[in-house]
């Protein structure tokens, strides 16, 4: 009798929950998942394991299902508890883990015959015959597991510390490189000095965990451009329609005449009373196929001097925390500046920092008793150090995005290797996409993925 089929699906945070739901729901034969994780916080990660209710989801909860093709699945969800949030409502993220759950066990429940989930909490250092059909993962609890598909879902992974003129720990107080960490920010004085090197959706989140503990001292947000994140309507809806052509700029790889004609979009848009936001949604689906387009010179052009720009219209804040952020800067407790991060040099309670104004001549010094690491999770996979990657990477077994983006993977999401060739059973999803499509890194996209991935594993499985 053959052995069941084996997926294991290494990373138990949005994409690895969807595609075990997607397989849950399409597999007719026998067959085992094994859905992997540090921790038994299933569906949580990064994410969504915060309990705060100020930690808002940045989509609105209408565009949140797990499946894209039940649309209303998180907002159904939401009723069955008695929560009557709004298709264009932001939700607290703790919801959504909660909804994540619920999925998996429903999809467990009404699994086929044969179909068994297992959740497996430990971690994977090593993967032996990544290029053979047959790879075996190896846990750090001694035990293996011999796979007929392996599903990488990695996610976000811990920040890389920024770059100093002397290279500091960030592990140590009073300097914290990941400010996800469980009570890292917890035992701080409220009257503390806090500074966060980043503008963006990270420090929005720091600033919100400190408001919320009572923080009265001053916060001081530091980044190169001071760019905030921009807010979402206060009811979100879909993009009006017919803003962006269907075809719009087909086959042009000029980053030069790609941003001419988005800027004449916003330009017309505005002609005809219509949102900046309309424009910018609008183009969500036509992003992956023009990133794609544009040459290798003009992806790294536009990563370096447009990416900050983009992010901060498209990755858009949910309009409460938006509204907090700017009371705590009209209140003068919150502060952004605009420079260069020079050095930091920690002492006992406090760090003496250093950066260079944007456009001076000199330096500038001042003491922080805390400095927070807000820069956003790292996706250069040239540097994480998480055991598996490590191990793939110096095995060959991952193409590596020259612009530090993610991983690359062919048409059927199987991860290909240093020499440009598909391995034959193991595959990913998740941000990391981003290097390929450039927009994946939301649930709207993501599930999308996760979605194709399990149908590519099932097409031609008998029943």
């Amino acid at each position: 009798m053959a052995k069941p089929l084996t997926y294991a699906i290494v990373g138990a945070g949005f994409s690895g929950m969807a595609v075990a739901v997607q397989l849950l729901q399409g597999l007719k034969v026998p067959a085992r998942i094994c859905l992997i994780n540090r921790s038994l916080s299933f569906g949580r990660g990064m994410a969504y394991g915060t309990n705060s209710p100020s930690h808002l989801l940045n989509v609105p909860a209408g565009r949140m299902s797990i499946d894209p093709d039940q649309e209303s699945g998180f907002i159904d969800y939401l009723k069955s508890r008695g929560l009557h949030w709004r298709a264009g409502d932001f939700v607290p993220r703790s919801l959504y883990g909660d909804y994540l759950e619920r999925c998996l066990l429903r999809a467990q429940s009404a699994a086929a015959d044969g179909v068994k989930l297992e959740l497996v909490e430990a971690e994977v250092l090593r993967v032996d015959g990544a290029h053979t059909d047959k790879p075996v993962l190896h846990l750090n609890d001694g035990r293996t597991i011999e796979a007929t598909q392996v599903i990488l879902a990695l996610g976000n992974f811990t920040p890389r510390p920024p770059a100093t003129a002397s290279a500091v720990d960030w592990t140590c107080a009073p300097l914290v490189n990941d400010v996800w960490s469980q009570g890292v920010l917890d035992g701080l004085d409220r009257n503390a000095r806090v500074l966060l090197v980043g503008t963006g959706l990270t420090a929005y989140d720091a600033v919100l965990r400190l408001l919320d503990q009572g923080h009265t001292g001053p916060i001081t947000m530091l980044s190169r451009r001071a760019l905030l994140p921009q807010p979402h309507r206060e009811q979100e809806t879909a993009p009006a329609a017919g803003l962006v052509p269907g075809d719009f700029l087909a086959n042009e790889t000029s980053l030069r005449i790609q941003l001419r004609a988005v800027r004449q979009l916003l330009k017309d848009a505005a002609a005809h009373g219509h949102d900046w936001r309309d424009v910018i949604g609008g183009l969500r689906s036509h992003t992956p196929r023009l990133w794609q387009q544009m040459t290798g010179r003009s992806r790294a052009q536009f990563v370096r001097h447009l990416g900050p720009h983009w992010d901060t219209h498209r990755h858009r804040a949910a309009p409460a925390i938006y509204r907090r952020i700017q009371a705590a800067m009209e209140s003068g407790q919150l502060s952004v500046m605009q420079g260069r991060l020079v050095d930091v040099t920690p002492g006992e309670a406090s760090a003496s920092v250093t950066w260079k104004p944007r456009g001076a001549d000199t330096t500038s010094s001042a003491t922080f008793h805390a400095v927070v690491n807000c820069t956003g999770p790292s996706s250069d996979l040239r540097r994480v150090k998480d055991p598996l990657i490590a191990q793939l990477r110096e095995g060959g077994c991952l193409r590596v995005d020259e612009l530090a983006l993610g991983l690359h993977v062919d048409d059927h999401y199987r991860v290909v290797d240093g020499q440009g060739q598909p391995l034959p059973a193991i595959r990913y999803v998740g941000p990391l996409l981003k290097a390929q499509h450039w927009e994946a890194t939301a649930v709207p996209e993501l599930r999308l993925h996760a979605k194709r991935l399990a149908h590519r594993m099932l097409d031609g499985l008998t029943v």
